[in-house]
């Protein structure tokens, strides 16, 4: 099997009975790229699953699984933690976060971090050198999923 995480929607019922101890990835949205919600990355067990929750900018219709933004905060206050210190190099909480540019910010957990980050840089400079430049944060945004899929295939 070849780990390819398509992102899933999840019900509001399946998103708070969550926790965030398997939280493994979330996305905070920044002012381009993903504006207008958040991907995370939920471990179970060896299986990884992608959801995606969406409509928080350019949604006028809120459906009955529609979770804001506050509601993501709070029910992982964790990443909040992360999110209000990701510049903070001192910040020793469950996530280290990676500046996307623009706003966008990548947590990953720290048990996975150091497993994940040679996948990220390598990915990263696949596409900074696309571009014949060096590896800046909007080529994490680019990078980050990838990445993880191939981590995961590898670890297989």
């Amino acid at each position: 099997m070849s780990y390819n995480l398509e992102k899933n929607k999840i019900s509001r019922k399946d998103f708070f009975e969550l926790k965030e101890e398997d939280v493994m990835f979330i996305t905070c949205p920044g002012r381009m790229g993903d504006e207008d919600g958040s991907t995370f990355i939920v471990r179970d067990n060896d299986n990884y699953m992608c959801y995606r929750i969406d409509g928080w900018m350019y949604s006028t219709q809120k459906d009955e699984n529609y979770i804001s933004m506050e509601e993501m905060l709070e029910h992982f206050p964790n990443w909040k933690e992360a999110i209000e210190n990701c510049h903070n190099e001192n910040y020793e909480g469950k996530y280290v976060s990676i500046y996307m540019g623009f706003g966008n910010i990548l947590s990953i957990d720290k048990s996975i971090y150091e497993k994940y980050n040679p996948y990220l840089l390598e990915e990263a400079k696949k596409v900074a050198s696309k571009y014949g430049e060096e590896v800046n944060p909007s080529f994490y945004y680019q990078s980050w999923k990838i990445a993880l899929e191939n981590m995961l295939n590898n670890m297989k």
